[in-house]
């Protein structure tokens, strides 16, 4: 499910969560901080932001809902700097966004390397600090990743992390190992709801410890299949506002074809449970309250 702006996109599944891990670095309110850059779980750098030239950058903002100001740094050569490739070799990899708060967003070289990607550390139109975001008061400090040009406004495909505090070179074929329903037909009803897993709750929820830490592992040590029924949790899953308040937004746009695909997946994983490779980071801002 999209966004861990869990107050308009975040991920699908039963949960209250809490986001609850704090910033490797703190930094003061406008002053940027420390971005990690790594291959898999091995660090490779880290760098001040801001280092370098900045800009001032006005954007439409689809978490603000209006045009923003910035002050920010393009991400490209911060990029090339840290991992010491090109341009053309970086848009050949695939990278995860990771915040703070456990939210992690994958998206392809050749999107994050495209013209229009700036680190912004400073909300211009607000002082001190940086103006809410959401229902939810959202503090995008100490970095947001935005976007300024008119075809990058789909956060599904150009993600919008705040708290931005990592950035990691992945491997899609690992990555794959651990959350495809492998073995299965191609045109079992399973492969649908991985697509739909893939594009709208990796973000926030994990599979075998894959996906983002901002709403509940769904796969370890039990699948939620296994404990939750599965009508209780579809309609959940399309108005979890109607069952208690929390940060889990409604997903009505999702038709039943979609949520039974979603079932169907999550049911597929139950019988592929792995243990990734750990990291340092392991349990870092990941929720542990269920539903």
């Amino acid at each position: 499910m999209l966004r861990r702006l869990c107050v308009q996109m975040m991920t699908v599944t039963l949960g209250l969560w809490s986001a609850g891990c704090e910033a490797p670095d703190e930094a003061r309110d406008g002053d940027g901080a420390t971005l990690i850059f790594a291959r898999g779980t091995e660090e490779v750098a880290r760098k001040g932001i801001p280092e370098g030239p900045t800009e001032q950058i006005t954007v439409e903002d689809p978490y603000y809902e209006k045009t923003k100001t910035f002050r920010a740094i393009e991400l490209l050569p911060v990029l090339e700097e840290a991992y010491g490739m090109s341009s053309a070799e970086l848009a050949g990899q695939d990278f995860m966004l990771e915040a703070i708060d456990g939210y992690a967003a994958p998206i392809p070289g050749s999107h994050l390397t495209e013209p229009g990607a700036y680190l912004a550390f400073q909300d211009m139109e607000y002082s001190p600090g940086w103006e809410p975001i959401g229902p939810a008061q959202a503090d995008p400090a100490p970095l947001y990743l935005v976007w300024t040009g008119e075809h990058q406004t789909d956060t599904s495909v150009y993600p919008r992390p705040w708290k931005l505090r990592k950035i990691a070179i992945t491997s899609p074929e690992s990555s794959r190992e651990l959350v495809a329903p492998l073995g299965l037909d191609e045109d079992h009803e399973a492969w649908a709801g991985f697509e739909l897993f893939q594009a709208r709750c990796v973000q926030c929820h994990a599979i075998n410890r894959s996906g983002g830490r901002v709403g509940p592992e769904l796969n370890l040590p039990m699948n939620i299949t296994e404990y939750r029924e599965r009508e209780q949790t579809l309609r959940f899953i399309q108005n979890a506002q109607a069952f208690r308040y929390s940060q889990m937004p409604s997903f009505e746009d999702l038709s039943q074809a979609q949520l039974a695909s979603l079932w169907s997946y999550l049911e597929a994983m139950r019988d592929r449970k792995k243990q990734p490779q750990a990291s340092p980071e392991e349990g870092s801002g990941e929720a542990t309250e269920a539903m």
